[in-house]
């Protein structure tokens, strides 16, 4: 009783934040405007695939800005450090998605302007909105948070302008998937087959990596799980490295992002798990029908 009338009160003040402060905005004059977002509160796979996306326009020769709000410090430096060598994208921190956009868009620098997230904004209007799925649009109060994973509903996107696609995310034959690419360390190379590791790590879906851990052929000692966007993570990790001296951890990219210079020398058992998304061939064609 108590979450429902949470809920409840998430909802109301959804509806009034968005009626005061999101009202529907002006469109870009010159850049194109995209918006990878979910329904889901985190752990959505938009970040791997705005990468993807990125490295997708870039090779069409398209200049990227792909903004992040700046809140999400972690998934920056990760991105920053990514697109290091790619002269056609650049990664923009932001507090106002919508106002750093049009920004970017007199300046007529950017063929594309790419919003990580961004699915609730609606001021962010004229845009092609990416939808990553992983399960039946929301529709009632007690799919949302806390009762649920979700932060709206489907109608309150049905009258927002400009195109949707959505890439479901699950099922036998998705149009989106996010697999493992390698669990390595730069220091000790991969990681050893007969060891058992500690998941460590703060991102948004912690239960979602470890089975990926476990589908990699590793076995999962035990999962430490916190909050996305944890600020003091590596004092957490440096914790449990001095706790259980002999273990191997496993950390993601994400995680890796947040660790001081000089990490990497000192700790030769911290492995990360590095990320590939796959795109099929028929949603390929959906986004090359969008103009992408």
């Amino acid at each position: 009783m108590l979450r429902f009338f949470l809920a409840l009160c998430y909802r109301a003040a959804y509806l009034l934040h968005h009626a005061l402060c999101l009202r529907p905005g002006a469109p870009l004059q010159h850049s194109k405007l995209i918006v990878v977002g979910s329904f889901r509160t985190g752990g959505a796979g938009k970040t791997p695939f705005c990468i993807w996306l990125a490295n997708h326009l870039a090779a069409q020769e398209r200049r990227v800005a792909l903004l992040c709000h700046e809140y999400a410090f972690d998934e920056i430096a990760m991105l920053r450090e990514k697109f290091s060598l790619n002269a056609l994208v650049e990664i923009i921190a932001t507090r106002n998605r919508y106002r750093t956009a049009h920004e970017l868009d007199r300046t007529q620098k950017f063929d594309i302007i790419l919003c990580d997230d961004g699915f609730e904004d609606s001021r962010l209007v004229g845009a092609t909105t990416i939808i990553l799925s992983w399960e039946d649009a929301p529709t009632k109060i007690s799919d949302l948070w806390p009762l649920g994973k979700m932060r709206s509903l489907s109608k309150d996107h049905e009258s927002v302008s400009g195109s949707t696609i959505t890439l479901n995310c699950s099922g036998d034959s998705p149009d989106c998937r996010f697999i493992l690419d390698k669990v390595s360390s730069s220091a000790a190379g991969d990681f050893p087959a007969e060891k058992k590791a500690i998941v460590f790590c703060g991102i948004g879906a912690p239960e979602r990596f470890r089975q990926d851990i476990q589908n990699a052929g590793i076995q999962v000692a035990r999962l430490d799980a916190f909050r996305d966007h944890c600020r003091n993570f590596d004092q957490k990790l440096a914790a449990t490295l001095l706790k259980d001296a002999n273990s191997a951890v496993i950390i993601s990219e994400k995680d890796a992002a947040r660790l001081p210079d000089g990490f990497w020398q000192r700790n030769r058992r911290v492995y990360i798990a590095s990320q590939k998304t796959l795109v099929s061939p028929s949603a390929l064609q959906k986004l090359n029908s969008a103009g992408l």
